[in-house]
């Protein structure tokens, strides 16, 4: 793949476009258009231009010299491309994703049509290949669900052992994923009385912007069935983990010691219990793969639900403003979308 050119070896332009990319600063001051961008992605970036600039540095030394406008060709860029030729396409497509963003915020005015060209041949080029990662691994979110709450129901009733509110507890889990597909962070982050609320009978999950990737509030109704699982795991497994750990916790979700349950520990632990209940393991991205597919396949007009209900950016302003009715109204569309598989199955359609 080649070496990676550490930023601070990178020439000056292209070091102060990308600090410029990401710059705070107060109400008055200018900030970056990438601000909102979390470490991680901050660091891929950084990651991925770095692999271009050490790329010329070995096989174009003297086109570091040059804007990095006027470095960034197509026949470059292509150049690049088959010097990695053994990388799966989306990585490509990040790869090279990365140096036009950069290049773009430098000369937005250009005509960046041929370097389009080569990212909407990536972009099929990883669409046609599919994920190899996914592979087996896409239920249906109803079969997901269905897991999930059958673990909950042979767990319920009075809890006499650790190991039987851990299993309700990730049989809650799963069923919240399969309904409600948020990210594993948000989901580790979750807390009685902020993030979930229960009002008059009502669950809210209110995710502040702090905790979703696009910096926004992403917020919504808890449908019913997704209501009475957490409920039985609120009333029995989850009193039952807070009474072995130190001390009282507002986090929803409780490890065997009573403390809080970490972001990897959940990924490990889902995966591990969806493979004994469906044969294969399950990560919690998946679960959004997975809610994307029911809605799709449940009727096409549900497809304007999918970016909502994944917590997605809308790319126009003016959607801004709807962004909250929408996901409540989506997670309402998928659980809708739910009983209707359920009735198909039972008429035999």
């Amino acid at each position: 793949m080649g070496k990676t050119l550490p930023l601070d070896h990178w020439p000056d332009a292209d070091r102060n476009t990308f600090m410029a990319l990401f710059a705070t600063g107060g109400l008055l001051d200018d900030q970056g258009p990438l601000t909102h961008w979390r470490a991680i992605s901050r660091e891929a970036m950084k990651r991925q231009y770095g692999l271009w600039l050490g790329w010329l540095s070995q096989a174009e030394p003297e086109a570091l010299g040059l804007c990095p406008v006027e470095r960034a060709t197509p026949k470059r860029l292509r150049a690049w491309l088959a010097a990695m030729g053994s990388l799966a396409p989306a990585t490509l497509l990040g790869y090279v994703g990365a140096v036009v963003r950069l290049c773009r915020s430098i000369d937005p005015d250009r005509c960046w049509t041929a370097h389009q060209i080569i990212l909407s041949g990536l972009h099929r080029a990883t669409k046609h290949r599919g994920s190899p990662r996914k592979t087996g691994r896409i239920f249906s979110s109803d079969v997901l669900f269905e897991a999930g709450a059958r673990l909950v129901h042979e767990n319920d009733g009075p809890i006499t052992h650790p190991d039987q509110a851990v299993r309700l507890r990730d049989g809650a889990v799963i069923c919240l994923l399969a309904l409600m597909p948020m990210r594993r962070r948000a989901l580790s982050e979750l807390a009685l009385g902020t993030s979930l609320r229960v009002e008059d009978g009502q669950m809210m999950v209110c995710l502040d912007g702090a905790m979703t990737k696009n910096g926004q509030p992403w917020e919504a109704v808890v449908p019913d069935m997704l209501r009475d699982i957490l409920a039985i795991y609120l009333k029995t497994a989850r009193p039952m983990l807070a009474a072995r750990g130190p001390g009282d916790h507002d986090a929803l979700w409780l490890g065997r010691n009573g403390a809080p349950v970490s972001v990897n520990q959940f990924t490990r632990a889902i995966r591990i219990r969806t493979k004994s209940l469906l044969g294969v393991p399950v990560s919690p991205h998946l679960f959004r793969d997975a809610a994307a597919t029911t809605l799709s396949r449940a009727a096409p007009s549900s497809a304007r639900m999918i970016k909502p209900i994944l917590g997605h950016a809308t790319t126009r302003i003016a959607e801004g403003h709807y962004i909250q009715a929408d996901t409540i109204a989506a997670g309402r569309r998928l659980a809708s979308a739910l009983d209707d598989l359920r009735n198909k199955k039972v008429s035999g359609g």
